[in-house]
């Protein structure tokens, strides 16, 4: 019984090598880079959520972030002081075409905002992700300072 047991481990060590586990959030393959600008330097995602920032006078800073694929959910910007415009945005798919995973669910997409400093002063973005209900899923929040010098 010992020597049947000890085969029956073998066998689900091995069939566990051969079997990868399904991620229903992600593809295991790389991510496509967000589309920003290549002009804009300061690039801020999800993992900044709070962060304080500087910019400087007529620069620009680029938001990026993912939204899911259904339809009618996304990021739209809720609060920003005078001293900042918002002067573009973008989007474009996270995970290549045929990606795994893009076939069990709707595949999520980037969205990117780029923000200009148009005079000094200190505001927060505020950013958030809502349903297609327009209930409030998810808030981001970057403190941005503008500085002179």
């Amino acid at each position: 019984m010992s020597g049947a047991r000890a085969l029956a481990a073998a066998l689900a060590v091995a069939l566990s090598a051969c079997v990868a586990p399904v991620a229903l959030d992600g593809p295991a393959v790389s991510e496509r880079p967000a589309p920003v600008p290549d002009w804009i330097a300061q690039r801020y995602g999800e993992a900044d959520d709070g962060r304080r920032v500087e910019l400087a006078p007529g620069a620009s800073l680029a938001i990026a972030l993912r939204a899911p694929g259904a339809a009618g959910a996304g990021w739209i910007v809720t609060w920003m002081p005078s001293h900042l415009a918002l002067t573009g945005r973008s989007s474009g798919p996270v995970w290549p075409a045929g990606a795994p995973g893009a076939v069990v669910a709707t595949p999520p997409v980037w969205q990117v905002f780029v923000v200009e400093a148009r005079a000094l002063g200190e505001g927060t973005v505020d950013v958030e992700l809502r349903g297609a209900d327009g209930a409030v899923l998810r808030r981001f929040v970057l403190r941005v300072a503008v500085r002179s010098g």
